[in-house]
């Protein structure tokens, strides 16, 4: 109701000019004598540009980035731990658990154990050589896990085991019940069936 009344008293032509009110009062213009919206913009320039804006919007709101894809399956590590003391590569068995030190993620049971002589670098003559360690060893260990989980996807692409990614190259610290040793992985197999 209070509308009506405004229109009455404020008929059309005093929002396209400056025109005096009762009171002597003057009332700004709605559109300047440059055809600008309160004389900042023009009415066209601001349709389009809403316009724009609710397109984008649009655009926006519909984008639905690829979903990850999570499978699980057994995977498979070889892993390596270079010049060890011989008594840490004994107490090292055949069926323990192994777990990562940080996150303590369950790694996998041992399934194979290979020991081996050290293999180091020595200065001869000024030449380097490769010669077996007379007293540390090489270990090498393949575990087995049930339910590691392979995630595709545009960003986070990989093999988790828990929250850790497995890679090849990685340095893992890790411990078993017994033994606590840093292993490099040397292999990661999934099996796809």
């Amino acid at each position: 109701m209070q509308i009506l009344v405004r229109l009455r008293v404020f008929p059309i032509k005093y929002f396209l000019g400056r025109s005096k009110l009762k009171g002597g009062e003057t009332m700004s213009k709605l559109i300047d004598e440059h055809g600008k919206l309160f004389g900042l913009i023009n009415p066209v320039d601001l349709f389009v540009l809403i316009l724009v804006l609710a397109l984008g919007i649009r655009l926006l709101s519909q984008y639905r980035p690829a979903p990850l894809e999570l499978r699980k399956r057994p995977v498979a590590m070889g892993l390596l731990a270079q010049d060890l003391p011989p008594y840490v590569a004994q107490s090292i068995a055949v069926g323990q658990d192994l777990f990562q030190d940080g996150t303590n993620a369950y790694l996998g049971k041992v399934i194979r154990k290979t020991v081996q002589p050290a293999e180091i670098l020595v200065q001869k003559d000024g030449q380097l050589l490769l010669v077996k360690a007379p007293r540390n060893v090489d270990l090498r260990l393949e575990l087995r896990r049930q339910s590691g989980r392979v995630v595709t996807g545009p960003a986070h692409t990989g093999i988790y085991l828990g929250k850790l990614a497995v890679r090849v190259g990685n340095r893992l610290n890790c411990h078993t019940l017994y033994t606590r040793l840093r292993l490099e992985v040397e292999s990661v197999r999934v099996n796809l069936r």
